[in-house]
């Protein structure tokens, strides 16, 4: 018999949780990760294919303006330290297929960026993290099947 999908099943962003260093990221408003590869070119014949010869983790963390997040990272990096953190990002709606969750792993976390001060006046801040990891560290920790 052929499995009925129903829209009520699809992820919703509103049940995402993260977590930085095990502390919860209750102001997270947006988070994306990606690996890419990086490719070189191959030519076969007449034919271009690709090898892939490494892979990149990058990112981006938004949050709503709640802490101070940057203070620590930049008297690291004035003190020549490159601190890593591990990220942690969970999605377990309710509605998901048999109530599962999808937990990611990132380690070996590094920030590339920091915005020290901005402001639009009537309007709530935010603060965007770029991020890189390396994806050797990354792990699915429980999928949705």
């Amino acid at each position: 018999m052929e499995e009925i999908l129903r829209g009520n099943q699809t992820l919703s962003g509103a049940h995402g949780t993260l977590w930085i260093d095990n502390l919860k990221c209750m102001e997270v408003s947006k988070i994306e990760s990606k690996v890419i590869a990086n490719r070189k070119e191959v030519q076969l014949g007449l034919s271009v294919d690709s090898k892939i010869t490494g892979l990149k983790g990058e990112g981006t963390l938004e949050v709503n303006k709640v802490y101070s997040r940057s203070a620590e990272i930049l008297r690291n990096w004035k003190k020549g330290k490159d601190v890593r953190s591990r990220l942690i990002v969970s999605i377990k709606d309710p509605d998901a297929k048999g109530g599962q969750e999808e937990r990611v792993s990132l380690d070996n976390v590094w920030f590339n960026e920091l915005a020290l001060a901005a402001f639009t006046r009537g309007e709530g801040i935010g603060e965007t993290f770029p991020f890189g990891f390396t994806p050797d560290d990354a792990e699915y920790e429980s999928e949705i099947k």
